[in-house]
């Protein structure tokens, strides 16, 4: 007798907010958030979302500002986060030997989170961005680009805010909506 399972596919989306539009060592990631996709089921759940402690102090008026106009955390929020030794151990015990996207990986993936602490190279499958077979008009033009591209992308290609967003901006959010864009490009056949 054989006994067939069939795995749902499952993929996490990383989203981050960070302190400014260079990527390591220059910047750090200020607020991250995942959830696990299931694309054959076409839901998403998030499975975690936190914020990094930094000084807002250190941290100086160009980063704070730059988080300001990106919505990021708050400074007494980031004054509050965790460190980012165990947000990053968090996040690597979540997507250990998973298969992980973002809306553009080259933000999230190729100028943070193959750096230490956050170092996935050998842990997880990097998936393509979500963003890969979209309109060119709904791609990033630069990395920094990310958040404001990915609202766009939402409200372009998904109808009356699935994943109840409203005005949110946080990393959180970012990945509720880069998930239910991905549920959509797969629905087309695009994903």
């Amino acid at each position: 007798m054989i006994i067939t399972c069939i795995m749902s596919e499952e993929i996490f989306v990383i989203q981050a907010l960070s302190t400014g539009p260079d990527g390591y060592p220059y910047d750090e990631i200020a607020d991250i958030a995942i959830c696990r996709v299931d694309l054959d089921v076409k839901e998403y759940w998030t499975v975690y979302h936190n914020v990094i402690s930094y000084d807002p102090k250190d941290l100086g008026k160009k980063k704070l500002d730059y988080l300001s106009a990106s919505g990021g955390p708050f400074p007494e929020e980031i004054y509050a986060g965790d460190p980012e030794r165990k947000v990053a151990e968090d996040v690597s015990k979540i997507i250990g030997g998973r298969n992980i996207a973002a809306f553009d990986g080259r933000q999230e993936f190729g100028r943070y989170m193959v750096c230490d602490p956050w170092d996935i190279t050998f842990r997880s499958t990097v998936m393509p961005s979500v963003s890969a077979k979209m309109p060119i008009s709904l791609k990033c033009r630069s990395p920094s680009d990310e958040p404001v591209t990915i609202r766009k992308a939402y409200r372009r290609l998904t109808r009356n805010d699935p994943a109840c967003i409203g005005n949110g901006r946080r990393a959180m959010h970012l990945a509720q909506m880069t998930s239910e864009l991905m549920i959509h490009m797969r629905s087309n056949g695009k994903y």
